[in-house]
């Protein structure tokens, strides 16, 4: 009976050295997959905050607005920059000083940010609230983080979105208003056209930089039958259409003069239409 009792406690113990040694050399996979988690649910935060405060500037993919804030969707870039300017960390170091303080005069001229609306305000605000702003220092890493591991559409996805190439001899569906209407809204939010313009119909459109488009279609015809007008356009459709492409002729009063001026370079005529049809029922 004690020899089975004995045998019986090796074993046991045996099990248990087993068992502890499985733990151990488990342990330090254990911890890095949760800490990979934990670094995910962070960048899946910072993303929603970027995209609650940031995108007015910078665009909702971080590809930023011209004349308002640089894109911000390539670490290379990210990494090249901070070298210019002389910052001594790292990457992330320097991501979340930036948002955190804010800069009060742009280091590149041709992004005017907070001054495109007021001479007298900073070029990026502040956003920690140890400088006044309204974020949690947390908020300010995770954005950082998301920044600093940002990623371009896989190939995968970008396969299921793109937009499908009619065959040899195929005629491609014609589109209809509403199809017309999605591609202008698209358009308008990829452009960053929301970060300068407010615009009940598009979600999110609320900057303040460039005077609001609502009623806009109604508005041409009054704008272009003023004295003060300096344009070409004869028609509210021209007038819209050339406030796109050409918006330096003529520059509403009491906004600045800083829309890019080379959307009529980068926009196709369809995509031209698109937006100057959908403009004009605003």
């Amino acid at each position: 009976m004690v020899r089975l009792q004995i045998a019986l406690g090796v074993i046991i113990t045996v099990v248990g050295l087993i068992v502890v040694a499985w733990i151990a050399l488990n342990e330090d996979a254990n911890l890095a997959r949760r800490d990979q988690e934990i670094l995910a649910r962070r960048i899946e935060r910072g993303a929603v905050l970027f995209e609650q405060n940031c995108y007015t500037c910078h665009g909702f993919n971080a590809q930023g607005v011209p004349g308002l804030g640089p894109p911000l969707n390539d670490r290379e870039m990210l990494e090249q920059r901070a070298k210019e300017v002389g910052w001594p960390g790292s990457l992330y170091t320097y991501l979340v000083r930036t948002i955190a303080a804010g800069r009060i005069v742009s280091t590149r001229p041709e992004y005017l940010g907070g001054k495109a609306s007021d001479p007298n305000a900073m070029a990026m605000p502040p956003w920690s609230e140890e400088y006044g702003g309204p974020l949690r220092p947390a908020d300010i890493e995770d954005i950082a983080l998301f920044l600093q591991n940002f990623e371009e559409f896989p190939p995968e996805l970008l396969a299921e979105i793109a937009t499908p190439v009619p065959e040899e001899g195929e005629q491609p569906p014609e589109q209809g208003e509403a199809d017309v209407d999605a591609v202008a809204i698209d358009l308008f939010t990829q452009l960053g056209c929301l970060g300068c313009h407010a615009l009940a119909t598009v979600p999110g459109a609320v900057g303040t930089v460039g005077p609001a488009l609502d009623g806009l279609g109604e508005r041409a015809a009054s704008i272009i039958a003023d004295p003060a007008y300096t344009g070409n356009a004869t028609t509210p459709e021209e007038y819209i259409r050339e406030s796109i492409v050409d918006p330096s002729v003529f520059v509403v009063a009491g906004y600045p003069d800083v829309m890019p001026k080379g959307f009529g370079d980068q926009l196709s005529e369809e995509q031209l239409d698109a937006l100057v049809q959908f403009l004009m029922k605003q």
